[in-house]
């Protein structure tokens, strides 16, 4: 008799709350049901501008490559003034020439009048995050436990919302 193949996990829609100090809420935990597939990524958020966010998005990418290798990740973004533009725009195109390297191309947008933050999968999936990818408390220290694993950091309050926008 043959052993049964694995579960295959299936997405569904969710909203949950992800609570302030909880843990075990990595970008992988998160989205990892649902960047299977997805050919290309979009992410709106107008707050991809300080190194910590900038960090954040480079940390997203890293997931996004492992679990869907997309061919594309498109970053809608906007900045307060040229030298916060500028100061960013030239690590976002560190990050651009690094994922040329697994042939995924980044492409970035800015849009003045963004607001919400969102990810959006060619797969047919919406995940919104009220807090986008900031989501995670400063440790107190940077060589403690849950500094590097987003799984074992301390969150902020914020809420996660999952829909199917598309069959």
């Amino acid at each position: 008799m043959l052993p049964a193949p694995p579960p295959q996990l299936v997405a569904k829609e969710r909203h949950y709350r992800i609570h302030y100090g909880a843990i075990g809420f990595s970008y992988e935990t998160i989205f990892k049901d649902y960047l299977p597939e997805a050919e290309e990524v979009t992410v709106e958020d107008p707050y991809i501008r300080a190194q910590h966010q900038i960090i954040n998005f480079l940390r997203f990418c890293e997931t996004a490559v492992r679990l869907a290798k997309p061919k594309r990740i498109v970053l809608v973004t906007n900045f307060d003034n040229e030298p916060e533009k500028d100061e960013a725009m030239a690590k976002l195109y560190t990050i651009a020439d690094s994922l040329k390297q697994l042939d995924v191309r980044l492409e970035i947008r800015i849009n003045p009048r963004l607001h919400d933050r969102e990810v959006k999968l060619s797969n047919g999936w919406s995940i919104k995050i009220g807090r986008g990818f900031d989501i995670y408390q400063r440790p107190d220290d940077w060589l403690h436990i849950g500094s590097n694993d987003l799984d074992l950091r301390p969150c902020l309050e914020t809420s996660v919302d999952i829909v199917r926008v598309k069959p």
